[in-house]
């Protein structure tokens, strides 16, 4: 059986019999010292697990380096990457067990800065200037200048990296208008009137661009009467 501790009712320890999955006390035994409870039964170890008690002089932490994080272990230069799989206890209160890739286990005290926390890997992050509605196959109703109407369709990023604006269900490179420097030119053509989010109505389209155009006339022309 597995001494489990002191039994609260009656003098004597507490065993658990993993065959029936039931406890008895009792007076009468002898600890095999030699012999690991968890390799007998069957019982796989979970390192990193630690219970024990809670008083005054000890207070619930969170360790530094949490389990099964990677750190950097600076016994040499360059240092080495290692895996933590056991955190401090109540006995060993700064003591972290770590796992190497050839398979050692070395056990590092915090207090001699041995180990530090491995840098995370970097994701590369493309920095855009377009609005965050354009987005691949989206709706956008385009009005450019030399467009004798505006028309309803979709933006699409090609694989070269570049827009392309496809009128209504097409989707034939040829029929397709370029937009090569969208990124650059993108709020200039909203401000212009000439690129509407979704399929904006076309009479709202025609409105917008009026009032641009009045807006233009009455700032470059003023009288000095």
């Amino acid at each position: 059986m597995i001494a489990v501790g002191r039994c609260p009712h009656l003098d004597g320890l507490q065993f658990y019999n993993p065959a029936n999955g039931s406890f008895v006390t009792s007076i009468d035994y002898k600890f095999q010292n030699h012999i690991a409870s968890g390799a007998k039964f069957g019982y796989q170890y979970q390192p990193g697990m630690f219970i024990y008690r809670l008083d005054e002089s000890n207070a619930v932490f969170t360790p530094k380096f949490p389990l099964d994080s990677e750190v950097l272990v600076h016994t040499h230069s360059p240092p080495h990457v290692a895996k933590i799989v056991g955190v401090p206890s109540y006995d060993r209160p700064d003591i972290y067990t770590v796992f190497f890739p050839d398979g050692s286990i070395t056990e590092y005290s915090e207090r001699e800065n041995i180990i530090s926390a491995a840098p995370s890997p970097q994701v590369s992050t493309r920095l855009s200037l377009l609005p965050s509605w354009i987005k691949d196959n989206v709706n956008a109703t385009l009005f450019l200048s030399n467009m004798p109407k505006p028309r309803h369709g979709k933006l699409r990023l090609s694989s070269e990296d570049s827009w392309i604006f496809y009128p209504g269900n097409q989707v034939d490179l040829s029929q397709g208008i370029p937009l090569p420097d969208l990124s650059a030119d993108c709020q200039y053509l909203l401000d212009t009137g000439q690129l509407f989010r979704g399929h904006s109505k076309f009479r709202r389209v025609y409105n917008a661009r009026a009032q641009l155009q009045l807006r233009d006339c009455i700032l470059c022309h003023v009288s000095a009467h």
